[in-house]
């Protein structure tokens, strides 16, 4: 019954815990339809701060952080500095299942583990999750990738473990989480938690904030004190200012308490999840760096000595639901700024100026002279790793200077000189002409193909063919691929069935289509919002042998070693074919250098090869001479394991990237 109470009596605690327990669950495992495969990081405030962190030090956003998770942070920062940690007390799954792990423990009548605030053993263990911080935050900053993603134990179940892990960390954490909270209440928030030790240091907002204005002097000042110093020293301060001073006095809400109603009967302390000391609260106030206006003591009171207010004066019974009613203003605050605006990913020029060793500064362009173009639609900018590769590939076109990229909406702002180039020119000079595949005529029933083009917009990410061609193949119609070819506006010729004949008008209709409904293995549509332009159809078309077209569309592999070809000399050398219709889908080239670098290790083979043969079938080659075997080639090609060189001093074993189920034939060379 007492349980029951405890729920009915502080329920906007356990709506908004459960409540989003329940949603993550429903979202990540699928059970609710969604357009996009869920993101487990959506909405997560450490990623966010850790974002704002690289973009002030570095100049850009880590991963696919966007301004999303970026305000998602500022808004637990605000809820800390103003009220207390609302986050930790009613969103965090993590605390969630500590809460519910420390219930069970009881409910099995187990006896937990009771480490007392202020112990020794307390002040050693807190210093943890502070060395986490410093951990986290350095490594993310200085490569541009989310490091706590590595250890998060919400990311690891999130993703079941199929995250961008590294598996023993993820192990580690959730055993920590599991274990060590199910025997000491709070564990993980207490010792271990990054975004609990970065939410107790600005608990005591002024030391930090002084910490911040003295770094920014000095900076002004010209000394040049390294980002990861200031890391350091807000780690150390916040350590230190949990450890000896625990009691922060300049937020907005407290516990409060009425000492003269309070019988010291140490309900709240027990039911408190950190086992504060409330009894011996001073100022009728409940001051504490681990308190966060969770509720569970103003429930527990039976003598109602305990309220959630701003003064000692006696506050109203529905204080006891701003906490709760805060945490949805301020997360709902933090999704609609972050969808206001966008904080680029990267944000960097070149070749405007250079500075000499002496400090002097020469400008090499003027910068008032220099314009910005937008290109929108480039799905390929999707995080900081393809942003960097955008901007090598610029980097190679004259009179281009700088780009901004924004991962969310797929664009790039670049900077360009006007002298020496042109939008058209910087267009042309990033598409990628690309080719797709719709289907495979049968070349022996049909000997030659329709090409009609088409002239389009918005499709200059190398993704949009393979969209677009993906709708046709939807469509039901004899189309059998697609090839592009830069233009303005762009140039696609699509290759049907002469017996085709479609109008303007239906490929209007199929371009301009807004979302594409892709199925996926294993079941299923995934929604891809597209939004192409068709301009026309232009007159006429010509008529290609199915022959060519099927040649000019597969993607070949092809490797052989000189020194092989020298040792074989005049020894007889043969072909081994295996022939499979799966050879012409893309994974198969992208695991061919595997296969290559495995095969290479033994004498006698000389090339390996991914082509068509006579019949225009997709198959895998390997040439091969004496000491090498049919047999022990086949052994070698369907190894369990393959040995794989990465550089002189990396070989790793790894699993087959290939599988082969029936023999080939061999075929001398010739």
């Amino acid at each position: 019954m007492a349980k029951k109470s405890m729920i009915r009596k502080n329920w906007p605690k356990y709506l908004l815990q459960w409540g989003v327990l329940a949603a993550l669950v429903l979202f990540l495992t699928g059970l609710i339809p969604s357009k996009e495969a869920a993101d487990p990081e959506a909405y997560c405030p450490l990623g966010g701060l850790q974002a704002l962190a690289t973009y002030l030090a570095q100049g850009s956003l880590p991963c696919s952080m966007s301004s999303l998770q970026v305000m998602m942070g500022i808004a637990l920062v605000a809820a800390v500095v103003l009220f207390s940690k609302l986050f930790c007390a009613y969103i965090c799954p993590v605390g969630t299942v500590q809460d519910l792990l420390g219930k069970a423990r009881r409910a099995l009548k187990i006896k937990g583990i009771k480490v007392r605030n202020g112990s020794v053993l307390d002040k050693i263990l807190r210093i943890v999750k502070y060395a986490l911080v410093f951990w986290i935050f350095y490594m993310t900053v200085q490569a541009s990738e989310l490091f706590c993603k590595n250890l998060d134990p919400y990311y690891a179940i999130a993703t079941g473990f199929k995250g961008e892990i590294t598996l023993w960390m993820s192990i580690v954490t959730v055993s920590l989480v599991v274990l060590g909270s199910f025997l000491i209440d709070m564990f993980w928030c207490r010792y271990l938690c990054p975004l609990g030790a970065i939410s107790n240091s600005l608990k005591f907002w002024i030391w930090i904030g002084v910490l911040f204005g003295a770094y920014y002097v000095a900076d002004v000042l010209g000394a040049d004190i390294p980002w990861a110093v200031l890391l350091g020293a807000f780690c150390i301060l916040g350590y230190i200012l949990e450890v000896f001073h625990a009691k922060p006095k300049m937020q907005i809400l407290y516990v409060m308490k009425d000492n003269a109603a309070c019988n010291s009967c140490g309900l709240c302390e027990k039911k408190c999840p950190y086992h504060i000391d409330i009894r011996s609260a001073k100022n009728g106030r409940v001051e504490s760096v681990d308190c966060t206006l969770c509720g569970e003591c103003t429930a527990a009171c039976t003598t109602g000595a305990l309220k959630i207010g701003v003064c000692r004066k006696k506050q109203a019974k529905c204080w006891k639901y701003v906490p709760a009613v805060l945490t949805v203003v301020l997360v709902a605050f933090g999704m609609w700024a972050g969808g206001k605006f966008e904080l680029p990913t990267i944000d960097m020029k070149w070749g405007i100026e250079t500075v000499a060793e002496d400090g002097t500064v020469t400008q090499l362009v003027d910068p008032s002279t220099l314009q910005t173009v937008t290109i929108e639609g480039l799905r390929s900018v999707k995080c900081y790793g393809s942003s960097m590769t955008f901007k090598a590939k610029l980097e190679k076109v004259p009179g281009v200077h700088g780009v901004k990229t924004y991962v969310n909406r797929h664009s790039a702002d670049i900077l360009y000189d006007p002298a020496k180039t042109s939008e058209e020119k910087i267009q042309e000079a990033i598409y990628q002409p690309t080719k797709f595949r719709v289907a495979t005529p049968d070349h022996k029933a049909v000997d030659s193909l329709k090409v009609v083009t088409i002239r389009t917009e918005k499709m200059y990410d190398k993704m949009d063919i393979n969209y677009l061609g993906m709708q046709m193949r939807l469509s039901g119609k004899k189309i059998y691929g697609l090839e592009s070819e830069f233009a303005c506006p762009l140039i696609i010729r699509v290759f049907m069935d002469p017996s085709e004949d479609l109008s303007e008008e239906w490929f209007e209709d199929i371009v301009e289509m807004d979302v594409l409904q892709m199925p996926v293995h294993g079941g299923g549509v995934k929604e891809i919002e597209v939004d192409y332009e068709f301009v026309e159809l232009e007159d006429g078309f010509r008529m290609v042998s199915t022959a060519d077209f099927i040649k000019g569309m597969f993607s070949a592999f092809n490797v052989q070693w000189k020194s092989r070809i020298e040792a074989a000399g005049d020894k007889q050398q043969y072909i081994y074919e295996i022939v499979d219709s799966n050879y012409e889908k893309p994974i198969i080239l992208r695991n061919m250098p595997y296969l290559s670098n495995h095969l290479s290790k033994h004498e006698g083979v000389i090339g390996v090869y991914l082509t068509l043969n006579d019949d225009l079938q997709p198959c895998i080659r390997i040439r091969f001479a004496d000491p090498m075997t049919e047999a022990r080639l086949w052994e070698l090609m369907t190894m369990e394991t393959w040995t794989i060189t990465y550089k002189a001093d990396d070989v790793r074993e790894e699993g087959a990237k290939i599988s082969f189920k029936t023999p080939g034939k061999v075929i001398e060379y010739k």
